[in-house]
């Protein structure tokens, strides 16, 4: 199978540097309390009240077992303590808690832990940041951070991995990454195992090279790194036109973080969309491996497969979010699958083992893909695929979805007790033209420029939030909040019978799992703009979550159902259930 790989390395440098060293400091540090280590083997097992992954499981089902909230109970919910940040625009945290300690990060350069039990802040770690910091796409824009043994791993806007004291906050060592000023970064937290750290880099609209790296969790040693784009002479080159246009392979980033297999030993990364975004500017070719689902070998990083979704891609439809991993009957056969879903109007099942094509099925309003050839190569409506002829014409083309997505940073969820997949949805269009650019260093070289949002033909609404059966593709059941307004917070199904979800209006929301019946809503400061998590601490279940982000679905689709964008920063916020009153 193809690999683009490049050879390891050892001169990567390794700073072991104090919390107080210039350009870190530790704020309200808290003396040393204890501490279980998180190990491996929960790490890949959690117990019922833990959190302590991006979306809980390696699979990505973002489900949890606990049940003290539940469907007859869930109207009761009510806010416990909030936190606000520092971050009020792109910021959409996913916190996670490790023995009753709260973690969640800003793009601007925050770490904070906070005792989830009190509310009070534990510690907060502040970065400084270098003063072009807006040349890296994940400034102000950081999901999280993950936990392992007694360390919490974050990666920065400026490209380092920094492991603080989970106790203290007190910085332990940090090494580069990448190179901030090409566009990279990370924006959302690694995925640990095996005593490897794994990241996927930012950078998708900037002139970088998309990758993922892999570093050791002991020391942070650069184990491999994997490009998601040929250099000349690797395989897949000939699907750029770079001899012809002199600009080299660019795009593909990988922004999220990863799911992975144990039993197979791979990890699924999905990537961006190519550099310059537009076919008219880049000339024909498929342009791997952009748009794509790989799965690599966790200890080599060599590519085991690829499936790309969008090849020729032209629309910045792109697809660089985490796939699932079900076990799932597919025409009778029980098979290991991926299920992915991304930008364009439409999911994908494929074997997971080897990366064949099962189904397609669609998930929202869409206008560029009208069917899927049995090998899983999309087909296209001519009349949204530009020609040379299209740049600098000033034509403009009728494209749905817009390019901020069906789905964008809203992650689904999968209850193994209802078999269904979660997943706020979000209709829309867009006007498209397509001109000339010229290609430099560390700039933006796009070729494509798209219009305000449009609502989709037919449609008063933007926001949907789905049940799929994601055997069969079909909905289960929908819910439309009244406002129309478009979906912003990620899926989190419990077992207690019900799912969240959030909206660009500010509404916090869950659901009968079963039947989408709306059970209960709070409208909060800003749009729900993170992913919601639950958890147990003392035997109490909470779920947390920010708002206020300020994230793209709502600074540009909101404007189609007239959302008010409040100012103001966003606000971590805990909610459980009233305490019982003592007679």
């Amino acid at each position: 199978m193809r690999s683009i790989q490049k050879p390891r390395r050892g001169h990567h440098i390794l700073t072991a540097l104090m919390a107080l060293v210039a350009g870190a400091v530790v704020v309200g540090q808290a003396p040393a309390r204890p501490w279980e280590p998180i190990t491996e083997e929960r790490l890949l097992k959690p117990r019922p009240g833990d959190w302590l992954n991006y979306r809980r499981t390696f699979d990505g089902f973002a489900f949890s077992p606990l049940d003290q909230i539940n469907r007859s109970n869930v109207r009761n919910l009510r806010p416990v303590w909030t936190y606000p940040s520092r971050e009020g625009g792109r910021w959409a945290p996913t916190p996670i808690v490790a023995n009753g300690i709260l973690y969640f990060s800003e793009g601007g350069g925050r770490v904070v832990a906070i005792d989830v039990a009190t509310g009070e802040k534990v510690w907060t770690y502040e970065r400084t940041l270098p003063k072009d910091i807006n040349k890296s796409q994940a400034f102000h824009r950081s999901r999280g951070v993950a936990v392992y043994d007694d360390k919490v791993y974050w990666g920065t806007p400026d490209s380092f991995l920094v492991t603080l004291d989970a106790r203290t906050g007190k910085r332990l060592w940090e090494v580069k990454t990448g190179d901030y000023t090409t566009g990279e970064g990370h924006i959302h937290p690694p995925l640990i195992t095996q005593g490897k750290v794994f990241f996927g880099f930012s950078g998708g609209d900037s002139n970088s090279r998309g990758k993922i790296a892999a570093f050791d969790a002991k020391t942070g040693k650069e184990i491999w790194t994997t490009y998601t784009v040929p250099a000349a002479g690797e395989p897949g080159y000939d699907t750029w036109n770079a001899e012809k246009t002199g600009v080299p392979p660019m795009g593909a980033a990988t922004w999220h973080t990863p799911t992975h297999d144990p039993e197979l030993g791979l990890l699924y990364m999905a990537t961006g969309q190519p550099t310059p975004r537009s076919l008219a500017l880049r000339g024909k070719g498929d342009a791997l491996y952009t748009n794509s689902i790989l799965a690599l070998d966790l200890n080599t990083g060599k590519i085991r497969w690829h499936y790309q979704i969008l090849p020729e891609e032209s629309w910045d439809l792109d697809s660089p979010y985490e796939s699932m991993l079900l076990d799932l009957p597919i025409d009778g056969q029980k098979r290991k699958v991926l299920v992915h879903t991304s930008k364009i109007g439409w999911g994908v099942v494929l074997d997971r083992v080897t990366g064949k094509f099962l189904k397609a099925f669609r998930t929202g309003y869409d206008n560029v893909v009208t069917e899927w050839t049995s090998e899983g190569r999309p087909v296209y409506n001519p009349e949204v695929v530009p020609k040379p002829e299209d740049q600098d014409s000033g034509k403009t083309f009728f494209v749905c979805p817009h390019l901020h997505g069906t789905r964008n940073l809203q992650s689904p969820s999968y209850s193994p007790q209802t078999g269904l997949y979660y997943l706020g949805i979000n209709n829309s269009c867009m006007t498209v033209s397509f001109f000339s650019a010229k290609f430099g260093p560390n700039a933006r070289y796009q070729g494509m420029t798209s219009g305000d949002p449009k609502f989709a033909p037919g449609y008063d609404w933007v926001g949907e939030f789905v049940a799929f059966d994601p055997a069969t593709g079909k909905r289960a059941w929908q819910y439309r909040p009244k406002s129309g307004s478009p979906m912003t917070a990620s899926a989190l199904a419990t077992a207690g019978g019900i799912v969240f979800g959030g909206t660009s209006d500010r509404q916090f929301f869950a659901l009968d799992n079963k039947t989408g019946e709306l059970l209960w809503q709070m409208r909060l400061n800003g749009d729900i703009s993170g992913a919601p998590v639950t958890f147990d601490v003392g035997g109490k279940q909470y779920v947390a979550l920010g708002a206020g982000g300020n994230i793209a679905q709502t600074t540009t689709l909101g404007a189609l159902t007239k959302v008010d964008i409040p100012s103001g920063n966003g606000i971590i916020w805990v909610f459980a259930l009233p305490e019982p009153v003592k007679r």
